[in-house]
């Protein structure tokens, strides 16, 4: 016997365009994909330098657990500010934080050196 849930909502579907227009949801949803762009960043910069999750951790004075979830995007709160920073430092990175202007909404949220980091079904907002 299936287990019942909740329906999964998709982006493109109708019912997340719906969705959308409930700003618990939209902040939700803002969120997740935040979490999400970070972790992909972080885990792609580790590797371009070759260093481990465990190396990485020892290097910012944090622990290996702490870099898996940051990596996979498996916390539900936002990462820190100063832990990206130390990360930022530590892969030779500036960890910035910009404002712009609303016109560039459903743009990246999460910029690499100039390079925009996509998440794997990720749809502007």
């Amino acid at each position: 016997m299936a287990k019942k849930g909740k329906a999964r909502v998709t982006v493109g579907d109708a019912r997340h365009a719906k969705a959308m227009e409930n700003p618990v949801y939209r902040v939700a949803y803002e969120n997740r994909r935040l979490i999400q762009e970070v972790a992909h960043a972080v885990r792609s910069m580790r590797e371009s330098t070759g260093l481990t999750q465990q190396q990485l951790a020892t290097a910012i004075d944090s622990s290996q657990p702490t870099i898996a979830r940051l990596e996979r995007g498996l916390d539900q709160r936002v990462p820190r500010w100063d832990l990206l920073r130390r990360i930022g430092l530590v892969l030779g990175k500036q960890l910035k934080w910009v404002f712009e202007d609303a016109t560039g909404a459903g743009q990246e949220l999460v910029r690499v050196s100039g390079k925009a980091v996509r998440v794997e079904g990720a749809k502007p907002l």
